[in-house]
C-alpha cells in the first residue's frame, strides 16, 4: 500500500452525467434505413433491441410506434420486418393506420411480437386491398381468438402463398384452426409450422399427421416444414401415403429434428421412389441410425426428382454412409447432400475421394470432404462448410 497521505476529496467528485434518451423522429428512421438497405430502399426493418441500444432508453409502445407507422405510411415498401415490439390496442387508430401502411407490402415478417386480436380483425377487413404474398409470425403467440381470425384472413386472401407460424405457441387445437384456413385457401402454397406445443406434456401426433395428410391430399401445397413436432415412425406412414400419389404436388418436405427413426426413413424414401415428385427432403436430427441409412441407400437411386437430401446428425454408421455415397453415379441429379454429424471411416473417405475426383459430385454439393492424415497414414473425412 501507498504510505503517502491521500489528498483526494471524494465529496468534491462530480456525479457522472446521466445520458438522456434521444427523441425518435422519422428522419432518424430514414437514416437507419439507409444503413440496412440499398437504393431504392424498399425493405424496412426495425429491431427493438437495436433501438434501445442506440437511443439509450426504453421503447415506448405508443409514441415510438407512431413514428414507425408514420414512416411506413410515407414509403412504398416491398417488405417489412419488425422484431420484439408490443402493439397496444390503447390507441385503436394507431393499429388501424399500421394495417393500412402494410397494404402495398408483399412480404411482412412480425417476429417475437405481441399483437392484439384487433390487428388481425383489421387485416381481415383490409384483405381485399392488400397485396400480401408472404406472412411470417415466427415467435408471435397466437391465441385461439387470433388463430380463428387468421383463418378468416387466409380464406379471404387471394394473394398470400406463404405462411410461417413457427414457435407461435400453437397447440394441436389451434393448429387445426390455422390448418383449416390453409386447406381452404385458394392461393396457399408454402406452410411452415415448426415447434408445435402439446396440451399436456406431449403432442397427439396422430391427430397432427391426420391434419397434415388432409393438407397434402388437397394437392396444392408445394412446400411443408414441420420441425420439432415430435413425429414418430408411424406418423410417416400417413404422410408417405400421399407422397407416393401421382397427384401430389409437394416438392419440399422438411421434417428435421423429429423422432421418425429408421422405419420413418423407410416409409418416406419408399414413397418418394414411387411418387417421384419430391425435390427436397430434410430429415436431419431424426436418429434414423445405420438401419435408416441403409434404407436411404436402397431407394435413393430410384428417387428421380430428389435434388436436395439432408441427413445431418442421424447417428448413421460409417458402412451405411459408404452405401449412400456408392449410390451416387454420373450423371447425378443430387444438387445438395448433407451428411455431416454421422460416422465415417477410411473407406468412406476413399469413396468420397473417388466421387470428387471423378466429378460425380462437386465439392459445393456435399458438406463433407477428405484429407490425408499423416498420423493415421490414411485418408479421413473432414467437414466442408
Amino acid at each position: 500500500m501507498c504510505d503517502l497521505p491521500c489528498i483526494h476529496d471524494a465529496t468534491k467528485c462530480q456525479q457522472p452525467s446521466i445520458l438522456k434518451g434521444r427523441t425518435f423522429p422519422v428522419l432518424l428512421l430514414y437514416c437507419w434505413h439507409r444503413e440496412y438497405d440499398k437504393r431504392p430502399y424498399k425493405h424496412f426493418q426495425f429491431r427493438r433491441l437495436d433501438f434501445e441500444e442506440r437511443m439509450n432508453r426504453g421503447y415506448h409502445c405508443i409514441r415510438d410506434f407512431r413514428t414507425i407507422v408514420n414512416y411506413l405510411q410515407q414509403r412504398r415498401l416491398n417488405s417489412v420486418f419488425i422484431s420484439s415490439v408490443v402493439v397496444s390496442i390503447w390507441d385503436a387508430r394507431l393499429v388501424q393506420d399500421f394495417v393500412r401502411s402494410l397494404q402495398h407490402v408483399f412480404r411482412i415478417e412480425l417476429k417475437l411480437m405481441r399483437l392484439p386480436v384487433e390487428f388481425f380483425v383489421m387485416m381481415r377487413l383490409n384483405v381485399k386491398k392488400m397485396k400480401l404474398r408472404e406472412l411470417s409470425l415466427e415467435g408471435t403467440p397466437l391465441t385461439p381468438e387470433i388463430a380463428s381470425m387468421l383463418r378468416e384472413f387466409l380464406l379471404a386472401s387471394n394473394t398470400l402463398h406463404t405462411l410461417n407460424v413457427s414457435s407461435c405457441n400453437l397447440s394441436q387445437y389451434n393448429f387445426a384452426i390455422v390448418a383449416d384456413g390453409v386447406y381452404k385457401s385458394v392461393s396457399m402454397r408454402c406452410f411452415i409450422a415448426n415447434r408445435l406445443v402439446g396440451d399436456k406434456l406431449t403432442l397427439d401426433t396422430e391427430k397432427i399427421t391426420s391434419i397434415v395428410g388432409s393438407l397434402l391430399m388437397q394437392n396444392k401445397l408445394t412446400e411443408l416444414t414441420m420441425q420439432l413436432c415430435e413425429f414418430v415412425a408411424q406418423d410417416m406412414e400417413t404422410i408417405a401415403e400421399y407422397l407416393q400419389s401421382s397427384k401430389c404436388s409437394l416438392r419440399k418436405l422438411n421434417l428435421a429434428h423429429n423422432l421418425i427413426a429408421a422405419d420413418g426413413a423407410l416409409f418416406l424414401m419408399r414413397s418418394i421412389a414411387k411418387g417421384g415428385k419430391l425435390e427436397l427432403l430434410d430429415i436431419s436430427g431424426n436418429t434414423i441410425g445405420s438401419h435408416g441409412g441403409e434404407w436411404v441407400a436402397k431407394y435413393l437411386s430410384s428417387c428421380a426428382m430428389l435434388q436436395h437430401l439432408y441427413l445431418n446428425d442421424n447417428q448413421i454408421g460409417a458402412e451405411a454412409i459408404s452405401l449412400i455415397l456408392l449410390t451416387l453415379k454420373k450423371p447425378c441429379c443430387i444438387k445438395r447432400l448433407q451428411l455431416y454429424g454421422n460416422l465415417y471411416d477410411a473407406r468412406t473417405a476413399m469413396i468420397l475421394r473417388r466421387l470428387l475426383d471423378a466429378k460425380v459430385v462437386r465439392q459445393e454439393e456435399i458438406d463433407i470432404s477428405y484429407t490425408f492424415d499423416e498420423a493415421l497414414q490414411d485418408y479421413r473425412v473432414v467437414p466442408w462448410r
